[in-house]
């Protein structure tokens, strides 16, 4: 797979040349129809150049969100853990309420009400200590891999992190929210439901965390080097 994923950069180095947005995709292929079918499973890898998923201006202002009427499925429900193609409907429902309402980003709340994550991203909030908070795995979010990122970093830089349950009037008194993830890399939230996060820009915790994921990603710190893989 990553071999697979290096060819296609290879192939197209001229197109990528600052860099693309990877999806490899694993999934059911020809043979037998009907739910119950169980067929070979092809791969595929495709690539984009995308951009910033909220935005150019929101990495750097942060964006505005809502908290959806649609529900996160119950960790019964399906495999929540799994980036499955199918449980992005869900996402994609939450998501047009959202933009269609005005917003940039829809949060889902759990069949609890506590808050689970936002259509395609994680959700960090920070206090007036600074102290982080994110859902734990136990919640119906995916275990992203820029969740653990972002987990691993926080706590190299000293701050003290919980993953912890909490409702979403944390998230309007918190002093920061922000979300992360492959595509939203560390995007600052800078307001919930209409109400102001803090000051209404991106706060230190956020900033400090966003120039080392970037300096990380880029090659630029040697402690991590082990998490790049080289074109």
């Amino acid at each position: 797979m990553v071999e697979a994923c290096l060819e296609v950069l290879r192939s197209q180095k001229e197109r990528f040349a600052n860099g693309a947005y990877l999806r490899p995709i694993a999934f059911m292929g020809d043979g037998a129809m009907g739910l119950g079918a169980v067929n070979p499973t092809r791969v595929a890898v495709t690539a984009w150049d995308w951009g910033a998923y909220l935005g150019e201006q929101g990495l750097k202002d942060g964006i505005r969100a809502k908290v959806s009427s649609f529900t996160r499925m119950h960790v019964n429900v399906n495999m929540v853990r799994g980036k499955i193609t199918g449980q992005y409907v869900n996402s994609i429902l939450a998501k047009r309420e959202a933009v269609l309402g005005g917003y940039d980003e829809a949060i889902l709340l759990d069949i609890s009400g506590f808050v689970s994550e936002a259509s395609g991203e994680n959700i960090f909030i920070a206090n007036k200590k600074d102290i982080v908070r994110t859902p734990p795995l136990s919640s119906p979010i995916l275990a992203g891999i820029t969740r653990r990122t972002v987990l691993r970093l926080l706590k190299d830089m000293g701050h003290p992190v919980e993953e912890v349950t909490f409702t979403r009037d944390a998230l309007y008194i918190s002093n920061e929210v922000f979300f992360t993830g492959t595509a939203a890399e560390i995007t600052p939230v800078r307001e919930v439901d209409d109400r102001q996060i803090g000051s209404g820009k991106p706060g230190p915790v956020v900033r400090k965390i966003q120039e080392l994921y970037f300096r990380v990603v880029r090659g630029q710190e040697p402690r991590y080097a082990e998490w790049l893989t080289y074109v």
